[in-house]
Protein backbone atom coordinates (compact mmCIF):
# COMPACT_ATOMS: atom_id res chain seq x y z
CA UNK A 1 0.00 0.00 0.00
CA UNK A 2 1.30 3.45 -0.94
CA UNK A 3 0.07 6.72 0.53
CA UNK A 4 1.20 10.25 -0.24
CA UNK A 5 0.97 13.08 2.30
CA UNK A 6 1.75 16.78 2.07
CA UNK A 7 2.86 18.43 5.31
CA UNK A 8 2.52 22.21 5.30
CA UNK A 9 4.23 23.96 8.20
CA UNK A 10 6.79 26.75 8.50
CA UNK A 11 8.39 25.45 11.72
CA UNK A 12 11.16 22.98 10.88
CA UNK A 13 11.12 21.05 14.15
CA UNK A 14 7.39 20.35 13.71
CA UNK A 15 8.00 19.13 10.16
CA UNK A 16 10.84 16.95 11.44
CA UNK A 17 8.57 15.56 14.19
CA UNK A 18 5.82 14.75 11.69
CA UNK A 19 8.22 13.11 9.24
CA UNK A 20 9.79 11.01 12.01
CA UNK A 21 6.42 9.83 13.28
CA UNK A 22 5.18 9.08 9.75
CA UNK A 23 8.36 7.12 8.98
CA UNK A 24 7.80 5.12 12.17
CA UNK A 25 4.16 4.49 11.26
CA UNK A 26 5.18 3.39 7.79
CA UNK A 27 7.55 0.78 9.25
CA UNK A 28 5.01 -0.40 11.85
CA UNK A 29 2.31 -0.95 9.23
CA UNK A 30 4.69 -2.12 6.49
CA UNK A 31 3.36 0.46 4.03
CA UNK A 32 4.95 3.23 2.02
CA UNK A 33 4.12 6.79 3.02
CA UNK A 34 5.63 9.34 0.67
CA UNK A 35 6.00 12.73 2.32
CA UNK A 36 6.23 16.10 0.63
CA UNK A 37 6.78 19.32 2.58
CA UNK A 38 5.82 22.93 1.93
CA UNK A 39 6.52 25.90 4.19
CA UNK A 40 4.16 28.46 2.66
CA UNK A 41 0.70 28.68 1.14
CA UNK A 42 2.25 29.50 -2.24
CA UNK A 43 4.53 26.45 -2.21
CA UNK A 44 1.74 24.19 -0.95
CA UNK A 45 -0.63 25.22 -3.74
CA UNK A 46 2.09 24.62 -6.35
CA UNK A 47 2.69 21.14 -4.91
CA UNK A 48 -1.04 20.36 -4.86
CA UNK A 49 -1.33 21.44 -8.49
CA UNK A 50 1.51 19.12 -9.51
CA UNK A 51 0.78 16.04 -7.38
CA UNK A 52 -1.97 13.71 -6.18
CA UNK A 53 -2.14 13.43 -2.40
CA UNK A 54 -4.11 11.09 -0.18
CA UNK A 55 -3.98 13.55 2.70
CA UNK A 56 -2.69 16.91 3.86
CA UNK A 57 -1.61 18.01 7.34
CA UNK A 58 -1.76 21.78 7.52
CA UNK A 59 -0.50 24.35 9.97
CA UNK A 60 -3.07 27.11 10.13
CA UNK A 61 -0.70 30.09 10.50
CA UNK A 62 1.73 30.33 7.61
CA UNK A 63 3.99 33.22 6.60
CA UNK A 64 1.89 34.11 3.55
CA UNK A 65 -1.62 33.08 4.63
CA UNK A 66 -3.56 30.33 6.35
CA UNK A 67 -4.10 26.62 6.07
CA UNK A 68 -7.67 27.39 5.06
CA UNK A 69 -6.39 28.76 1.74
CA UNK A 70 -4.43 25.55 1.15
CA UNK A 71 -7.43 23.40 2.09
CA UNK A 72 -9.67 25.28 -0.36
CA UNK A 73 -7.14 24.82 -3.18
CA UNK A 74 -6.78 21.11 -2.41
CA UNK A 75 -10.54 20.54 -2.30
CA UNK A 76 -10.99 22.41 -5.58
CA UNK A 77 -8.63 19.89 -7.18
CA UNK A 78 -9.93 16.78 -5.37
CA UNK A 79 -13.11 16.99 -3.32
CA UNK A 80 -12.32 13.65 -1.65
CA UNK A 81 -8.91 14.56 -0.26
CA UNK A 82 -8.58 14.19 3.51
CA UNK A 83 -7.21 17.24 5.32
CA UNK A 84 -6.11 17.69 8.93
CA UNK A 85 -5.44 21.03 10.57
CA UNK A 86 -2.60 20.91 13.10
CA UNK A 87 -2.90 24.04 15.21
CA UNK A 88 -2.42 25.41 18.68
CA UNK A 89 -5.84 27.13 18.42
CA UNK A 90 -8.34 24.67 16.88
CA UNK A 91 -11.33 26.59 18.24
CA UNK A 92 -10.20 29.72 16.38
CA UNK A 93 -10.83 27.92 13.06
CA UNK A 94 -14.11 26.23 13.94
CA UNK A 95 -15.98 28.31 11.34
CA UNK A 96 -13.82 26.62 8.66
CA UNK A 97 -14.54 23.06 9.83
CA UNK A 98 -16.18 22.17 6.50
CA UNK A 99 -12.76 22.23 4.82
CA UNK A 100 -11.16 19.76 7.23
CA UNK A 101 -11.55 16.10 8.06
CA UNK A 102 -10.12 16.70 11.53
CA UNK A 103 -8.46 19.23 13.81
CA UNK A 104 -5.34 18.20 15.75
CA UNK A 105 -4.15 20.30 18.66
CA UNK A 106 -0.51 21.26 19.09
CA UNK A 107 1.39 19.99 20.94
CA UNK A 108 0.52 16.43 19.94
CA UNK A 109 2.11 13.24 21.18
CA UNK A 110 3.45 10.69 18.65
CA UNK A 111 0.86 8.03 19.54
CA UNK A 112 -2.05 10.47 19.07
CA UNK A 113 -0.53 11.74 15.82
CA UNK A 114 -0.19 8.17 14.48
CA UNK A 115 -3.78 7.32 15.42
CA UNK A 116 -5.03 10.49 13.74
CA UNK A 117 -3.03 9.83 10.57
CA UNK A 118 -4.42 6.29 10.40
CA UNK A 119 -7.93 7.75 10.57
CA UNK A 120 -7.04 10.41 8.03
CA UNK A 121 -5.66 7.83 5.59
CA UNK A 122 -8.35 5.29 6.46
CA UNK A 123 -5.81 2.58 7.25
Amino acid sequence: MNKKILIVDDINFIVDFEKTVLDSLSKELNITIDIDVANTVTDAIKMIDGNKYDALVLDMNLPDGTGVEVAKAALNKDEHIRIAALTIYPNKYEEHRAYFSMFLKKPIMPKAYKESICQLLRI
